[in-house]
């Protein structure tokens, strides 16, 4: 019931009846002299009462010196005053009995001790208040079809363009720019923008979720540094999805050094960036790589000009356009379907030179040359293997006579054919508008074209995320590890390669006179990794068998670590994967798999996913990897058992979702992937205990 009850409680932030601006003051750049101006200039619906200690009057409205004076209707409250006056206004707005906040203030999150205790006092009045709260540390929201303008921002002085996407972000300055001033140059037009800032109360998770119920929305664009709460967010993605309204996804604060900034600048829990991403691709957003992608994808979006599917039918007067979109569609996953359908004869096709191809080059056309470009469109727009078509004018359409007659190709073309239609060139940005209110969407670059549509196009649904580019760390910190027996032990369910306690010598030189080498190890739980550590001999005979074994017991003396047991394995022939399980802070159970064993950190090739994972999901995840192909065997060596390899992975998924309470992580490193339908082994296994965590939250 609690849950309904905040869903309803944000309408307060979308559609007040009236805003009190607390801290109002005129004539500076203060927020709340900004925040009172712009409510006024832009025709908010509602009530407005400026709340102030030093006027009694502002821009001819009366002032009040406290909101408990405030009369009704007073939905939601303005915070503008300093950091230091926050926790009091809060708890006077709930005194008031006013519903929801928005706090402009910064100086609520950092790792010092002032802002911390800032935090503290101001979520204290947060609850003792009831009020719901937006920020501290936004610039602000908007609701563009209610008129409800409530931020300090600059860019609004430019005009706002009335549209369909709402834009959620945690960093008003990057949710302004790119969701709002640089959307409106490309005439894309927003409906919502909320800064969630430090997230105090309200989050990016539960405003996307209440967005979602709005038939005017057309997409999401979430510009976020983190989660504190991923599987809501992850969830609140599936249902706007559900709804048809896509989710274009940007991660800020990917690389380490980014990463240590977002503490300090919105409070956000910065999951793994790679993981983030990957799970965000699994409930249904759009991600992408970078800003350019984010604007691109969301022109296409508003547009509604979203193919139907990956393959493309190319018109154009260059051959050089066609290699380069050929280049990058590889690059994007698309296709250009050949060979073509033959034109009828009522279609009138001759050609003069070249043939039908896809890309097709229409200066290959015999006859009157006004006539060819839309006869090349309806023959292209007929095929029954193309779902959309893209047209290369270069820069043939910049003035009004030609503009005036491509106007009337691209109309009769769109009405010809139900098929999407992307132009690739330059024009003058009236005629781009103009274009864009058919339903076309204009780019000058091809790769950027090309990229937008590949991340729009629905996949096949069997391609996984394989642009991991770096590996999940899986922490250690400074707990004790669980190694050797015990950690097999832990693990029934995945096969472990034979390991036999060798005390002498003499055990240590039959071993391997037995299995003609060994591995020795000093299995203890102090080091994480062996090899670094120089516990471990790989490769020892019977001949080198004493020297090994004493090189061990020296280096176990130095760790010291006495009891620690010397054991041998049996050298094991595969490819080696290294596997893991772990709890993200923000996303809770996930896996890992990678190439290289020993290598891991140099061929930097993993993936990642959320836990519990499936057979088919574990195989997709491992056949993601860019060095996926020698596992299916390459140049005549046999195919590997990825299916074993996917069930020790599935194993690990089940362990650590069942055992979130008492595990921080467990890694299989190397996994030794044995020939198709031999299996595959583990070789070592290492648990981290939980320090510190009862359980994820």
């Amino acid at each position: 019931m609690r849950g309904n009850q905040n869903k309803r409680s944000l309408m307060y932030f979308v559609e007040p009846r009236g805003i009190a601006v607390v801290g109002a003051s005129q004539g500076d750049e203060r927020a709340g002299s900004r925040a009172l101006d712009i409510l006024l200039k832009f025709g908010y619906p509602g009530k407005v009462y400026p709340v102030s200690r030093s006027s009694e009057v502002l821009q001819g409205i009366v002032c009040y010196r406290s909101v408990t004076d405030v009369p009704d209707p007073v939905d939601l409250a303005v915070i503008c005053v300093g950091t230091q006056h926050v926790p009091q206004a809060l708890i006077e707005c709930g005194q008031r009995g006013i519903p929801a906040a928005v706090i402009f203030a910064a100086g609520f999150s950092g790792g010092d001790e002032s802002t911390r205790r800032n935090l503290e006092v101001l979520a204290d009045a947060q609850r003792t208040s009831g009020v719901r709260v937006i920020g501290p540390n936004t610039i602000g929201i908007r609701s563009v079809g209610q008129r409800t303008w409530v931020t300090f921002a600059h860019d609004i002085e430019g005009g706002v363009t009335p549209g369909g996407v709402a834009v959620i972000a945690q960093s008003g300055g990057l949710g302004v720019y790119f969701g709002s001033a640089y959307l409106r140059r490309r005439g894309v037009g927003t409906r919502y923008l909320f800064d969630t800032g430090n997230e105090l109360d309200v989050d990016a998770a539960e405003v996307l979720d209440y967005l979602a119920d709005d038939p005017e929305v057309s997409c999401f664009a979430l510009i976020l540094e983190g989660s504190r709460d991923g599987r809501r967010l992850l969830r609140a993605v599936e249902r706007a999805r559900a709804q048809g309204k896509p989710v274009v996804f940007l991660k800020s604060g990917k690389s380490m050094a980014a990463s240590a900034q977002v503490s300090s600048h919105t409070g956000a829990i910065a999951s793994d960036a790679h993981l983030f991403e990957s799970a965000m691709r699994s409930a249904g957003a759009i991600v992408a790589r970078n800003e350019t992608e984010f604007i691109d994808v969301l022109d296409i979006l508003d547009a509604q000009c979203v193919p139907p599917g990956r393959r493309l039918g190319v018109v154009t007067p260059s051959g050089g356009f066609g290699i380069l979109a050929i280049d990058a569609a590889d690059e994007c996953g698309l296709k250009f379907p050949y060979p073509l359908v033959p034109p009828t004869a009522e279609e009138g096709i001759e050609l003069s030179s070249g043939a039908l191809t896809n890309p097709f080059d229409y200066t290959s056309l015999s006859g009157a040359r006004p006539g060819t470009l839309p006869t090349a469109l309806r023959w292209m727009g007929r095929q029954p293997n193309i779902d959309a078509l893209v047209v290369w004018i270069a820069y043939a359409r910049m003035g009004e006579a030609s503009c005036n007659e491509f106007y009337e190709i691209i109309l009769n073309a769109s009405t010809s054919t139900s098929k999407p239609i992307y132009v690739c060139g330059m024009t003058t940005p009236e005629f781009k508008r103009t274009l864009r209110h058919l339903g076309v969407v204009l780019f000058e670059e091809p790769s950027r074209l090309l990229r937008a549509i590949g991340l729009t196009a629905p996949t096949d649904g069997n391609g996984a995320d394989n642009e991991v580019d770096s590996i999940q760390s899986i922490q250690k910190g400074d707990a004790r590890v669980v190694v050797g027996s015990m950690s097999r032990q832990l693990l029934p369910g995945i096969e472990h390669t034979e390991v036999v306690e060798i005390s002498n010598v003499d055990a240590a030189i039959r071993i391997c006179e037995e299995w003609g080498e060994a591995i020795f190890k000093v299995e203890s739980p102090l080091v994480a990794h062996k090899s670094e550590a120089g516990l471990v001999s790989s490769f020892v005979d019977s001949e080198h068998a004493a020297s090994a074994f004493a090189t061990l017991l020296e280096a176990r003396a130095r760790l010291g670590d006495a009891g620690t047991p010397i054991t041998a394995q049996r050298h094991e022939v595969g490819i080696e994967l290294a596997i893991g399980a772990y709890i993200d802070p923000s996303l809770g159970p996930a896996v890992m798999v990678a190439m290289g064993g020993i290598y891991i950190e140099v061929l930097r090739d993993a993936a990642v996913g959320l836990a519990p994972i499936d057979q088919t999901a574990a195989e997709r995840l491992i056949m993601s990897l860019r060095g996926a192909p020698i596992l299916t065997g390459i140049r005549g060596r046999e195919a590997s058992d990825v299916g074993a390899a996917a069930r020790a992975l599935v194993e690990l998924s089940e362990f650590i979702s069942m055992n979130s309470n008492e595990w921080e992580s467990v890694e299989i490193n190397p996994l030794i992937v044995r020939g198709n339908g031999l299996g595959a082994v583990a070789v070592d296994t290492l648990l981290v205990p939980a320090i510190g965590r009862t359980r994820f939250q």
